[in-house]
């Protein structure tokens, strides 16, 4: 697994590139739930305030700043300056994107126990996300609900093929990146992929 590897990525934030992760205490700090949803939401677009991510996340602002302070101990979030009161200074992600460093994760039981717990997070997510949008499908513009998408694919590749895979994907979606994108549309809107592949094992 390359837990985070693309999935989090595009933000308004002070530098232009991704940061990528070696150390195994800093994947654990980001391995809640709440905490890699804040992470999406601040990778989806401009700089929120706690009270925001409370709102898009759910729980409250408390609970949300709480959360944020500890990824700014970790380097992964940031404050944004401003004149105005600290309660509602807004916070955006520290890079454009997140990658998990192999080494972090080779040979070391704690490592590989904190890929998992990040890639569970990782999850939970992509299934709130998911829920949302099914639950306000009805509601959505008749133009988005047609270019939304659900595709699965059972293949049969080699380890290296797979590699050759995830690579050209990651290439053809990094086109799109928030904020590293400059000729945005008008009509244009945050959207969620997800790209997951992993080989199917038989059940126990």
């Amino acid at each position: 697994m390359k837990a985070m590897k693309e999935s989090l990525h595009g933000s308004e934030s002070s530098g232009g590139e991704r940061r990528v992760v070696e150390d195994v205490d800093v994947v654990r700090a980001m391995a809640n739930p709440h905490r890699v949803a804040i992470l999406y939401y601040l990778l989806s677009g401009p700089a929120r305030t706690a009270t925001e991510c409370a709102a898009e996340v759910g729980g409250t602002a408390s609970a949300c700043s709480y959360h944020l302070r500890e990824l700014e101990r970790f380097g992964l979030v940031e404050r944004v300056e401003s004149s105005g009161d600290a309660r509602t200074r807004p916070w955006r992600a520290a890079a454009v994107g997140f990658s998990i460093g192999a080494g972090v994760f080779e040979d070391s039981p704690i490592g590989r126990a904190a890929e998992v717990a990040l890639t569970r997070a990782e999850l939970v997510e992509h299934q709130r996300l998911i829920k949302r949008f099914l639950d306000a499908h009805d509601s959505i513009e008749p133009e988005w609900r047609s270019a939304s998408d659900f595709h699965t694919y059972e293949l049969m590749v080699t380890p290296a093929e797979l590699n050759e895979l995830n690579s050209k994907v990651s290439e053809l979606l990094s086109t799109y990146r928030t904020p590293t994108r400059t000729d945005v549309p008008e009509d244009a809107q945050a959207v969620h992929v997800t790209y997951q592949a992993f080989p199917r094992l038989p059940a126990s």
